[in-house]
């Protein structure tokens, strides 16, 4: 495993199905992500020692994945499903777990590290409670880092006013199209055309990196791939996705283009040259089922790539 310089902060949850658990929550399928393709993330969440904790202890085992600072709860969060005709509904609950991150426990955690200025993943859901927000802004003010914020917003989460007030100083911004469409709305700016050519520049991107402090947008289009946009708003990468044999289903897939960026970011690769490898990632990702392949195996090709994309920058 490559020495941790990823903290990985925020929710794990299971998706409560009549058959059994299943393991979820972006946060942690972004630290299974990056586990399995070699590197050794930081997981700050709370989880209890009930049959979804076991399915996400499992879950972290398969990928490689230290558990060691999850804090302890009484019951592991859950995402009701509600299995109808024509398709699921969703519920998420108040009061879980992960809105009781105790911030003296994850400062302890993160000032084992021994990275300098590591990467700082975290969404929004977990944000949604005063005392994970306390963890979060402790973590923020007591370590040098860099911050990659996937908004991921739900309903369930904190309001769109509290959102505005959370995302600062902020080094990679990750949206989807329909996200970027809600956060400029949010913002009172003009909404975008539509997917970006390279060298395309809007006022807009640039007002938003200005309002959030981010160096980088990244944005993503669904099959149409992705964008990144720089602090001046000028469009500096875009990948399509190339062709997928079989579409399974779309879970997780952000997840998975999240989880590829960090892991070239925190190797110290321009994110702009990452764009394309973390669509391409995120495309596979839409050929198994769930968030998480359930075979180690197709890693493997990724993670060659990685560690040869870092042999070539050590001198």
């Amino acid at each position: 495993m490559i020495e941790p310089s990823l903290i990985v902060f925020g929710e794990s949850l299971v998706d409560a199905f009549a058959d059994g658990p299943v393991p979820g929550g972006a946060p942690f399928n972004v630290a299974c992500h990056l586990a399995a393709l070699g590197l050794a993330p930081m997981m700050l969440t709370r989880l209890g020692d009930d049959e979804a904790g076991q399915a996400l202890r499992a879950a972290a085992a398969r990928s490689g994945l230290s558990l060691q600072h999850a804090q302890a709860d009484v019951q592991t969060a859950r995402v009701l499903v509600h299995e109808r005709e024509g398709g699921h509904a969703f519920e998420i609950p108040a009061d879980q777990a992960f809105d009781r991150i105790d911030a003296a426990q994850a400062v302890a955690a993160v000032q084992t590290l021994k990275a300098g200025a590591p990467w700082l993943y975290f969404g929004t859901l977990a944000l949604r409670s005063p005392e994970s927000r306390a963890a979060l802004a402790a973590v923020r003010q007591t370590t040098p880092h860099r911050a990659f914020v996937d908004l991921n917003w739900r309903e369930a989460g904190p309001s769109p006013e509290a959102i505005l007030e959370l995302v600062h100083d902020v080094h990679v911004l990750k949206l989807s199209d329909t996200e970027l469409a809600q956060l400029l709305d949010w913002l009172d700016l003009a909404p975008m055309p539509g997917v970006p050519e390279l060298d395309d520049a809007h006022a807009s991107m640039a007002a938003l990196c200005a309002r959030t402090g981010a160096r980088h947008v990244l944005v993503s289009h669904g099959a149409e791939g992705a964008a990144a946009w720089n602090a001046e708003g000028r469009c500096v990468a875009r990948a399509v996705a190339p062709p997928l044999p079989q579409l399974v289903d779309t879970v997780g897939a952000g997840d998975a283009f999240s989880a590829m960026m960090l892991a070239g970011l925190a190797l110290g690769h321009p994110l702009a040259c990452m764009v394309g490898q973390s669509v391409a990632f995120a495309s596979q990702s839409c050929g198994w089922r769930g968030a998480l392949p359930a075979d180690g195996a197709l890693y493997l090709p990724w993670r060659k790539a990685l560690e040869q994309a870092v042999a070539t920058t050590i001198p």
